[in-house]
Order: structure tokens, then sequence, then C-alpha cells
């Protein structure tokens, strides 16, 4: 544990210590802010709290742009990855992503010691009861156990700890998550200040004892026999040895059992949760009643540690009783004699709506506060790290007066999951999926370094080591591409006759055709990595020229600045409907505006000439 930094002296508080907060605290103290981590538990920092995976469909792309920024989360994962591999790898380079599992309690070890050494910062023990406010600016957090932190800015990752619930049946405890106490009066502190508070839900499976469990009759989900790094800077090699997953079928004796029980479960019968739970990883029993059309629903075993005794049950969420759990577990094939070690449960928590923050992640109402994370309305390790990141930068950015970091959706998925948050706002948990970015086949997997590597070197989060390593590698994929452009391809490949005077940048432009048909083309030593992204490129090119012309026209609406006090309601041709949701989400450009739920394209035109009518030079009239 580090001890740089006093409670007096900190320029950066962050409240909350799982992976939004581990994020933002790291990236504060690495820009030289003085840096407070306020934790209930400083020895579960970064806990996997729910599935053992990072990464996957949409997520693994942010956390490849995490580590392309600077940040942490890649390079602790590849350290502890169990099981890797790419999904979608069917459905091309656009949504391909890197999924793996790791060692839970490796991933808590690793954070740990990343934060110990971690200069300018210092971990506190305690849990927020409040914020401390001076005319309209944050200026510490006050502790439950009566101590009070100063700092100008405060970074709130609270995860399900706000106001937190658990529940299992009809057995309700006040928890943030299993065994752990809620932070109460914070609810109460944002809400008198004006924040509009609601609540979500959550859920996690049982864990189950892996020697208990016949694997034999579970299809088997074998790894990446070739190791699959997340960050740029790990070497291509496996952390562990690798172990496989499982996969089974629910049946009708699965199904008939949590119908026969509907009246046990807090969420149906018993009507004890209020929140609104997640639409893209739903419990068993919402699965069951909601798709009754379905006789299967998919379940993965996954193991959660080299050496753990437990098997995570993916897609069996519930709050369902106990003994209706075990009941239900031993209707999957392999689970007969199943030894059930840790029930699962639902969460319910506070969110802000993030409709109250700007794309920095500073809150509107509070100078100096930012959020991230659940607090925000999202689920996901990988979409809270992606905010943790962000707010800690901007947070470290005001404390040395300078001016925030704002991604925009042509650059990042973490452009575009900010986008999403603070123009639309949620209503269920939010999770990133490839469908929201307009732009992703120029936000793939394979080319987060070219396009945010140099924002993190202008921010100082690069180190020149990284620095070199990134230009060489930049160099040599343009290098290879100036190759495949200028060189003459053969006449013919196998059985494919190719057009006369056709380059190698051509031949590999044809979706019959893949690096390995050139190999020898090209200069003895070619990084294979350097090859595969060529080909990516060459591939893409099409698509890309059409989104960019897409996005330079975007970039006209997002360069009309819209003044922060706005009138709209003097904007007498816009309905009325369409000045409320103006008047509340207050976009910054033009551009957001048309991202705004029910704003039509004729609602920006009236605020366009609105906008230029006020901002239009005025000419004297003639004499």
């Amino acid at each position: 544990m580090t001890h740089h930094a006093r409670g007096d002296d900190a320029a950066v508080i962050v409240v909350g210590g799982g992976h939004a907060g581990f994020e933002a605290a790291l990236v504060a103290a690495r820009l030289g802010a003085q840096t407070l981590l306020v934790t209930g538990d400083p020895e579960r920092v970064c806990t996997l709290a729910c599935n053992p995976s990072i990464g996957g469909s949409a997520k693994g792309q942010l956390v490849r742009e995490i580590d392309a920024l600077g940040g942490a989360m890649a390079r602790v994962t590849d350290r502890v990855s169990l099981h890797s591999r790419f999904l979608n790898e069917s459905k091309g380079p656009s949504v391909r992503a890197l999924r793996a599992l790791a060692d839970k309690p490796a991933y808590v070890r690793v954070a740990t010691a990343t934060i110990a050494n971690q200069p300018n910062l210092t971990v506190v023990r305690g849990m927020a009861e409040d914020l401390v406010v001076e005319a309209g600016a944050v200026r510490g957090v006050a502790l439950a156990d009566g101590r009070t932190l100063r700092a100008p800015n405060v970074v709130l990752a609270t995860g399900t700890f706000l106001g937190g619930k658990t529940f299992r049946g009809d057995e309700v405890r006040a928890e943030g998550r299993f065994g752990e106490a809620p932070a109460l009066g914070l609810s109460a502190g944002l809400a008198r200040r004006g924040f509009p508070l609601a609540r979500l839900k959550t859920g996690t499976p049982p864990r189950v004892d892996r020697t208990s469990l016949d694997l034999s009759v579970m299809g088997e989900q074998r790894p990446s026999a070739t190791p699959l790094p997340f960050s740029y800077a790990s070497p291509p090699a496996f952390a562990g040895p690798q172990l496989p997953c499982w996969i089974v079928d629910t049946n009708e004796r699965t199904h008939a059992l949590v119908r026969e029980n509907l009246h046990r479960s807090p969420l149906y019968g018993l009507d004890l949760i209020r929140g609104i739970g997640p639409r893209y990883c739903p419990s068993i029993e919402d699965k069951i009643v909601k798709f009754a059309h379905n006789p299967t629903h998919q379940i993965f075993v996954e193991p959660e540690g080299w050496d753990e005794p437990t098997f995570y049950v993916g897609g069996f969420s519930t709050s369902l009783p106990a003994d209706v759990q075990l009941a239900m577990l031993r209707t999957l094939p392999g689970f007969e004699n199943v030894v059930m070690l840790r029930p699962g449960y639902a969460v319910e928590y506070d969110f802000v709506q993030p409709t109250e923050l700007d794309p920095s992640l500073e809150t509107r109402r509070i100078a100096g506060l930012f959020h991230c994370g659940q607090l925000n309305g999202t689920s996901g390790y990988e979409e809270a790290a992606a905010q943790g990141l962000i707010a800690g930068i901007n947070a470290a950015q005001r404390a040395h007066g300078r001016a925030p970091l704002r991604l925009g959706r042509e650059t990042s998925y973490i452009g575009v999951l900010i986008d999403d948050l603070v123009t639309r706002g949620v209503d269920e948990p939010y999770r990133m999926l490839t469908s929201r970015a307009e732009h992703r086949v120029l936000l793939r997997h394979d080319n987060a370094d070219l396009r945010l590597t140099p924002i993190g070197r202008d921010l100082g989060l690069i180190n020149d080591e990284t620095w070199t390593v990134f230009t060489r590698r930049r160099e040599a994929l343009a290098s290879a591409r100036r190759h495949a452009e200028t060189t003459r391809a053969p006449k013919t490949i196998g059985a494919t006759a190719l057009t006369p005077g056709s380059t190698l940048a051509d031949a590999l432009r044809r979706p019959d055709l893949t690096i390995a048909d050139f190999v020898d083309r090209f200069p003895p030593g070619t990084n294979p990595d350097i090859a595969a992204r060529t080909e990516i490129e060459l591939k893409m090119d099409g698509y890309v020229r059409r989104q960019q012309t897409a996005i330079d026209r975007a970039a006209r609406d997002e360069a009309v600045l819209l003044p922060a006090d706005l009138d709209y309601a003097a904007i007498r041709a816009l309905s009325l409907e369409a000045r409320e949701k103006l008047d509340r989400a207050r976009p910054r450009t033009l551009g957001a505006a048309t991202r705004i739920p029910g704003i039509s394209p004729t609602d920006v035109a009236l605020v366009s000439v609105h906008v230029h009518r006020l901002t239009a030079p005025r000419t004297a009239a003639p004499a």
C-alpha cells in the first residue's frame, strides 16, 4: 500500500476500488496528481464480482482501447489469462473481438500490487458518506467514521454499492455485493444536491465445486492454441496453462422448476425488486418467462482460476432461493451430483442519470465532481474501466488546469459509450455492443493503437519505450502496405487467375485470397502480425473510405457548438416535446443534438438556423 498523499494535499479523490476506480486512481496518479483511493476493503481492489471473463464482443475493443491510451486492464488480464480466444472471427475484422477468462484471485493480486507500486497514490480504507461541496464546487469527501478528506476533484466509482441490496428468495440484505456493506449515506447526499437517482438491478449465478461435475458429458470449448494478449506491451506468451470451458443446455425439467417456483422469486412472485435488469444478460427466470418458446438455453461452465475449486455457471444468473437453485442445477447434464458452493443472487443499487454529465464525465451540477462506472447506469467490467480511465484523466487534467479529454464517436468505442450515456441517458443497464458503433469499420480490434496511442502520448501516459515500439510498428505497417501496393502479384494463385498487372494489394482485396497466399512475396522476416494487419487494412479499404465520408459529413455538425445557455423555449417552431428534451440534455454540439432520442432532423435544422442567427455578424443598417 502506498502513502504518498495526505488527506489535506490531495488533488484527486477516487471513491470506489472496482474497475472504474482502479483505472481512475491509477491514471490520475500517473499524470502527477496526488491521489487518494477510498475503498471499503483495500484487499479486494478490482474484484471480479461476477463472471471471470474480460472482453468479448465490443467489450474486447474497449479493453484494447484502454490499453492503447495507457490504461491498465489489458496488462493485468494478460498476466492472469487462463483461456483466451477470438469471438466472431467468421464475421470479419470489424466485429472480431478477444475474450479471456482470468484467474480471479490472481487478478486482484496483480491489480493490488499495481496500485501499491504507483507513486502519488494512497489507498484509504473507508466508506464515503457524503460530499463536501462549497460554492457549487466539490471540496472533498466525508467518510462514515467521521474523517473528512479534502480535494478539489472527486471521482465517484461506486459500482453496485450505492444503496445496494442483495436478494435471494425472500432473503434481502443491505449489501453492495456478497458479504460487503453498502454505501447508504452517499445516495442521500447526491439526491439532496439535486441529482436524479433511480434503481437498476443485476445478478450473478451460483458457483459450484468443479470436482462434483461430470465434464465428460458436456461440450468442450478449447482455448486458442496461439497466445492472444490484449495489451500491445504484453509478450505473445501464455500466462499459464490454458484451460478449456464447457457448454451444456437447460431442459424442460430445469424450466419446470423455475415456473413452479416463480412465487418464491423476488423478481416475480415476491415483487421485492424494483430496479430494471440487464436486457442482454437476463436471469434464468427472465429467460424462461420471456422466451417461453425456447426449449433450451445455453449454459457456460467456466473455471474461475488455476487453483480455484469453483466453476462459474454462466447464463444461469438467478435470485431464486438456494434450495431451488440446487435442484435446478441438478437437472443439467453432468450436474447430477453437483455441490453448490455459493448460491446466486440479485443486487439492486442506485444510479444517477448520466445526462447529468459533460462528455468529460464531470457533472454539470457540481464543478470538479466526476461520475463513472455503474453509477452511470452501465454494466460490465470493461465499460466501467473505460469510464474510469476517462474520468481519472480529466480529474487530473482539471487539477493541472488543462483542457479535458473528450473522445468522439468516430475515434473509439469509448467515445461511443460516453456519447450514448451523456446524450441519451439509460433506462436499463447499458452494455457496449458493436451495433451501437456506427463507425465500427474504423474502430477495429487491430487498429486501436493507431487511433489512440498518439492521444495517450500527448497526455503523458505513453512512456518513451512504449512510444518507440509503437512508432516502429506503425512504420512497419506503412512499409508493408507500400510493398503490397507496389509489388506485382503472380498471374495465378492456385486455380485463381488474377487480372494482368495486379499488385499484391489488388489481390489481397479479394475475399478469396489471404496473406498466406503471398507470404513468400513479402520481405523475409516480415512480422506475421504486421502482415495480418496489412491484409485487414487492404480488405477494408472500400468500407473505410465510405465511412470516412460519412464521418466528414457528421464532423460539420460536431463543429457547430451550441451555447451552454441556449434558450430552446425561444425556438417557437420546435415542438414542446423537442424543446423539453433538448433543454434536459443540453447537447454541446449540433451533432450531439442529432443523437438525442426523439429529436428529428427537422428539429436539428431549426436549432441550426436559430444558432446561426444568434452568431451571425450584425451589419449596420444603411444610412
